[in-house]
Formats: C-alpha cells, sequence, structure tokens
C-alpha cells in the first residue's frame, strides 16, 4: 500500500470535513430559528469527529494531518452570509448546507475508489456514509419546512 497516496486522499476528505464542521456552524449562527441552529450545531460536532478521527488515520499511516479548511469554502460561507441577508436566513442557510452536503458525499466517494486506501479506513469512510445519507434526508425535510 502507498501510505502517500492514503494520506493525501484521506486529508483531501479532512479538508471537506473541517470545511464541513466550520460550514455547519456559519449555519448555526446565520438560522433564525432555534431548531435550525440545534440541528446545524449537532452537525457541526458530529463532523468535528469524524474529522478527529480522520486525523488520526491520517497519523496511524504516517501522514501530517490538515489542520484547515479550504480557501474555497471560506468564500462559501462569504456566499452564505450573503444570500441570508437577501432572503429568508433559513431558507438560504438550509440552502448552502445541502450544497456543501453533496460536495462531502463526492469527496467520500472519491476516496473510496482509491485502491490504495487501507481497509480500515475504508471501512471508516463508508460508516460515515450513511450518516451522510441521514443527514441528507434531514436536511431535505428542513428544505420542504422553509418551502
Amino acid at each position: 500500500m502507498n501510505n502517500q497516496i492514503s494520506t493525501n486522499t484521506l486529508n483531501d476528505v479532512l479538508e471537506t470535513l473541517i470545511d464541513s464542521a466550520d460550514g455547519y456552524e456559519k449555519a448555526a449562527e446565520l438560522a433564525d430559528r432555534s431548531i435550525f441552529k440545534e440541528f446545524f450545531t449537532r452537525r457541526a460536532t458530529s463532523r468535528r469527529a469524524m474529522a478527529a478521527a480522520v486525523r488520526d488515520e491520517i497519523m496511524q499511516l504516517g501522514g501530517q494531518p490538515e489542520t484547515d479548511g479550504t480557501i474555497l469554502a471560506s468564500a462559501h460561507r462569504v456566499f452564505m452570509n450573503i444570500s441570508a441577508a437577501l432572503r429568508d436566513h433559513d431558507e438560504a442557510v438550509i440552502e448552502a448546507v445541502d450544497n456543501g452536503e453533496e460536495y462531502l458525499r463526492m469527496k467520500f466517494d472519491k476516496a473510496l475508489e482509491h485502491n490504495d486506501l487501507p481497509a480500515a479506513a475504508k471501512t471508516m469512510l463508508r460508516n460515515y456514509q450513511g450518516e451522510l445519507r441521514a443527514d441528507g434526508r434531514l436536511i431535505d425535510h428542513l428544505e420542504e419546512a422553509t418551502s
């Protein structure tokens, strides 16, 4: 197995998980309704836990885990601010979160395509995919509630 390829792949996922956690925290800040604030805060905590597990896996492989998210995600959070200011906060925030979740699911799918990824890492990512799918369904319900 090529640990460098594996750590690069996992670091790509890690950056996106950090972005997701930061995005959920921003969503909780911008949301109007307390039920949405609470949901987004719980999701941020969940994403931080996922990120910690991925970080541990990277270190077990002898790699150096990323500590920050991406510049693109920072720009996305600025967009969330602007969008929320221009229309219903909850609707704009939920739409932005949904887009971020779709991107995160794509990163997981892409990582799982790597044959060099150790079995333990693949199992971890597959387990988290289930949580991501469940979150996606919940976000769909939130979108319906704001329509």
